[in-house]
């Protein structure tokens, strides 16, 4: 009697435990779908993509078990289609046990082909990405469907994420999250759809449906990678229920007590008197620009999983540090001068868009220190960055911002100097008394990011790197041209003060910027400004506007025409395009002018862009202003003989 009780106990707690995975499979019928033309033009298109996560109740411990599976079908339609889906990797990436894997094919005669499990094989970090199942899809031809359907338990993580939008079109996908009556949180990005609840019998949860996905792709002025639509989520053990503010209460406290040292390192008692040089009327911002030379000069960071790279000790000693690690040499040095300081947590705004309402530790992937008193950044990694303003890949994402006394709070990373990144050019352009050639003398100023990535390159390319950069700065599009004088100022990437420019002065010389046409010669006048960049896409835009960072242009060019010449066709360097925001100010401006004083023409540039991002329902206005420039890099002046 009692061994039959044991068992019908066994039993039901076998069945309360049930998983949805074993219930779920493909068609046994498959059939080719049927697809649009446009769709039958695609090189591939995914007919469905399902990735269902199910949390269930431990049997034997209070830890939750997590399952993955993934299912997809996909047409491909030419080369590049079966190029795009021939291949799968399965990532085993926390993967306890590999539950199933099985693919087919169906070709367009309806001939079904099944996956030889003997030939998935398992290949160790691949692209240092990880370990991957890898197996070849057979008997694909043009016009195949490829269906590929796994299962794997994975270790049990209470946070999670998934990318739903991938670089080619996907018609129904579907993201199903089963939990089982845990506790549980799930959000969608970049999607107007919503979770839905869901249950039966065996399984609760929440399903999330999307038809006709556009492909990702890239285009200029976007952040495409992080713009994908993707899902979070967060499981609980039973029982457990974590507020996102527990999250990152949690955080900030165990990050503070990190970076926030009750005692300055002994160790770095020289390297102060070093840095001060025995000053001690030094500003909080001079301390901060001292500290930063120094570092980036005595330490480097090194990309390993050493735990000694995070130890102080260790890294006061030997000068090497991992990224988080050398946070902590910050730390001390700008304890030690009494600056104020705040750690930051963010992220890269190319990858991942950082959000203060829903706590994943895929986030966290960059530090700063910010100085409340200057309103000014710190980052510690970037060799090339120095004092200012957040590096540009950080700029307008959010971060979490942790105080000495390990209260945090969030804001949008912006910039404080609404010009940090500016160009100031002055030219003086020449003929030949032949009309052979065409002499520019330059005088440029780089302000901010510009003067960071110029001193950068400088300072770490290789030659070849350094005289690519030189034509670069001499005037890039020019064909021809003869560098006839080159001078860099204020290339050093230390620097003690503020947004100091990089400076440049050159004289070149080109023929190729004149035409002859008869007795009189088309000066390429546009072209002196450079290679613009130019947005004509006849596609439809799918990514929001973003640029690299905010900035402003101002260019003086003096023309001298030549004795015995007129110039014409000067109306072609009036232009003027703006974008306004809602309140009527310009944010965004390309406007060119002139003024003509006997034989010389003063030709006025101003392009600015207040902030790194515009609407992109108003996409049209934001690419009439680029074009602008690049409109203006055609415009030509006809010097024409006078009789």
């Amino acid at each position: 009697m009692i061994k039959k009780a044991l068992i019908l106990l066994l039993l039901a707690t076998t069945n309360s435990f049930a998983q949805y995975y074993k219930t779920y499979n493909w068609s046994q019928d498959p059939k080719l779908h049927e697809l649009t033309k446009k769709e039958q033009d695609e090189s591939s298109i995914v007919i469905l993509k399902k990735h269902i996560v199910e949390y269930s109740k431990g049997q034997f411990s209070a830890e939750p078990r997590r399952f993955e599976t993934e299912h997809t079908i996909a047409r491909v339609n030419d080369d590049k289609g079966i190029s795009q889906h021939n291949t799968v990797y399965i990532p085993m990436y926390s993967v306890k046990n590999v539950v199933d894997i099985k693919a087919r094919t169906i070709n367009a005669n309806g001939k079904i082909t099944l996956l030889n499990k003997d030939n998935i094989k398992e290949v160790k970090n691949v692209e240092e990405y990880g370990d991957f199942k890898i197996f070849a899809i057979e008997g694909v031809e043009k016009g195949s469907e490829i269906e590929v359907l796994y299962t794997v338990e994975k270790e049990y993580d209470m946070y999670g994420s998934e990318t739903i939008q991938a670089d080619y079109k996907i018609k129904n996908a579907e993201f199903l999250f089963v939990t089982n009556g845990l506790n549980s949180n799930v959000k969608a990005y970049r999607t107007e759809e919503e979770f839905k609840d869901v249950s039966t019998d065996q399984y609760s949860g929440k399903l999330l449906t999307l038809t006709n996905i556009p492909a990702m792709i890239e285009e200029e002025y976007s952040t495409p990678k992080a713009n994908d639509i993707a899902v979070v989520y967060q499981c609980f053990p039973e029982g457990q229920n974590i507020t996102q503010d527990m999250f990152w209460s949690n955080v900030s406290n165990n990050v503070g007590r990190q970076f926030f040292p009750e005692v300055v390192s002994e160790k770095i008692k020289n390297d102060i008197q070093t840095i001060t040089e025995g000053k001690t009327d030094l500003s909080p911002f001079e301390k901060a620009t001292r500290i930063d030379n120094y570092i980036k000069t005595n330490f480097t960071i090194v990309k390993n999983n050493n735990e000694d790279l995070t130890n102080l000790d260790y890294i006061l000693t030997n000068k090497s540090a991992s990224d988080y690690g050398i946070v902590k040499v910050y730390a001390h040095f700008l304890k030690a001068l009494n600056v104020d300081f705040e750690i930051v947590i963010t992220a890269n705004r190319f990858l991942t868009k950082f959000d203060p309402n829903f706590f994943i530790p895929g986030m966290l992937r960059d530090f700063l220190i910010y100085l409340p008193t200057e309103k000014k950044y710190i980052a510690p990694d970037r060799i090339e960055s120095r004092v200012g303003e957040a590096p540009f890949n950080i700029l307008g994402n959010y971060g979490l911002f942790i105080e000495s006394d390990f209260n945090h709070y969030f804001t949008k990373i912006v910039e404080y100097d609404e010009d940090y990144s500016r160009i100031k050019r002055d030219m003086d352009i020449s003929f030949s008394d032949e009309l052979e050639s065409v002499t520019i003398s330059e005088y440029q100023e780089y302000y901010g990011h510009w003067s960071e990535t110029n001193r950068a390159v400088l300072s770490l390319s290789t030659d070849q790197g350094k005289k690519e950069f030189k034509d670069y700065l001499t005037g890039s599009g020019i064909e021809d041209k003869e560098i006839l004088d080159y001078k860099v100022e204020h290339a050093e990437m230390n620097q003690l003060e503020y947004n100091k420019p990089f400076v440049v002065t050159s004289t070149i010389t080109s023929e190729a910027l004149l035409e002859d046409a008869g007795d009189s010669y088309i000066f390429q006048v546009g072209l002196v400004i450079g290679t613009q960049s130019e947005l004509y896409q006849e596609t439809e835009r799918i990514n929001p506007i973003e640029m690299t960072y905010p900035n402003r242009y101002n260019y003086s060019i003096v023309v001298t025409i030549p004795d015995g010449y007129t110039a014409e066709g000067l109306n072609s360097l009036n232009i003027d395009k703006s974008y306004k925001a809602l309140n009527g100010e310009k944010i965004a401006k390309f406007e060119s002018s002139y003024k003509q004083e006997g034989n010389t023409i003063t030709i006025s540039i101003e392009e600015f862009y207040k902030t790194h991002e515009y609407d992109l329902n108003r996409y049209e206005e934001f690419r009439d202003v680029i074009n602008a420039a690049s409109d203006f890099n055609k415009a030509a002046i006809l010097l024409k003989a006078t009789e």
